[in-house]
């Protein structure tokens, strides 16, 4: 997977399998700003080539880096894949990253979507996974 010098995106941005079930393990835990731009980029490359309503993702956010341009760039790109997304489980949301996707999930009720059911957050990666692959 391209990405600018430092960054490996093969490693945070993967599928994996359980079962038949694939989903997209994205991992933005403890990245710096290069790696967060990176990151964004590649998961709209991962999840811009799926068919609608059959992506999975399970990420973790904890202690991913954020500013209000990538804040904005993660917006500008929810029409790209939002109707691709079936669902998402996110791990590590906590402290500041917590009021990002609270806005975040607003704006996306704002646009008509349920997001709870499409979108939950978990402590433990476990629960996680089995909520996603359910």
């Amino acid at each position: 997977m391209a990405a600018s010098a430092g960054v490996d995106l093969g490693k945070r941005v993967r599928w994996e399998s359980s079962g038949a079930t694939r989903y997209l393990w994205f991992d933005c835990s403890d990245c710096n700003r290069e790696e967060g731009y990176a990151l964004q980029q590649a998961f709209n490359r991962e999840i811009g080539s799926q068919e609608p309503g059959t992506a999975r993702v399970l990420g973790d956010f904890e202690s991913a880096y954020h500013d209000s341009t990538l804040t904005r760039l993660w917006k500008e790109s929810y029409t790209l894949h939002d109707h691709r997304i079936h669902k998402i489980a996110c791990l590590g949301v906590v402290g500041t990253i917590k009021v990002v996707f609270a806005a975040y999930r607003f704006f996306v009720r704002l646009k008509g979507v349920d997001v709870d059911a499409k979108m939950r957050l978990f402590d433990d990666q476990r629960e996680a996974l089995a909520w996603l692959l359910s």
